[in-house]
């Protein structure tokens, strides 16, 4: 893959679309173009980037995050968002995503990204490689984290 040409690509249309291998399809849209009514997971390259989604975690918080394996998806209220205040009542999904393929794509994005699956397209931006998209795989597990320590460890 091309990551500068999908860096461009992302940069002039604040959006990435994906034909997966097995048939799935999905997009990744700039975390800024979020609507609290989508299904979608946030995709982030570092636990730096927590921050800007659930504000401050405990150490034990982000060692769970740091130290689990990408296929795993977590809930978490939302804090802060890009240095603005958003008002939802749920909880919000994300992913550190640590594959080196899909990792180094995000990485050059520099962007944190709203992942969410579409229906079959006419035309991918990207077909994605022969490396696997970690949360396309079965037997993903979900874990609810809160800032006050409260985890719970759900099936996906």
């Amino acid at each position: 893959m091309d990551y500068r040409a999908a860096k461009n690509q992302f940069k002039e249309t604040e959006s990435l679309t994906f034909k997966y291998p097995k048939g799935k399809c999905f997009r990744w849209v700039k975390a800024g173009s979020w609507q609290p009514t989508g299904k979608g997971v946030f995709l982030i390259h570092e636990t730096y980037q927590l921050q800007a989604l659930v504000g401050s975690f405990s150490e034990v918080a982000l060692d769970l995050v740091e130290f689990s394996p990408d296929t795993v998806m977590f809930h978490s209220p939302p804090k802060g968002f890009l240095g603005t205040e958003m008002i939802s009542e749920g909880l919000i999904t994300f992913a550190l995503i640590k594959s080196p393929y899909w990792h180094r794509l995000l990485f050059e994005l520099r962007e944190i990204v709203y992942m969410e699956w579409i229906p079959e397209l006419v035309t991918p931006d990207l077909i994605g490689s022969d490396q696997a998209f970690p949360l396309a795989e079965k037997g993903a597990r979900s874990i609810e984290l809160h800032a006050d320590g409260k985890v719970k460890i759900h099936n996906a």
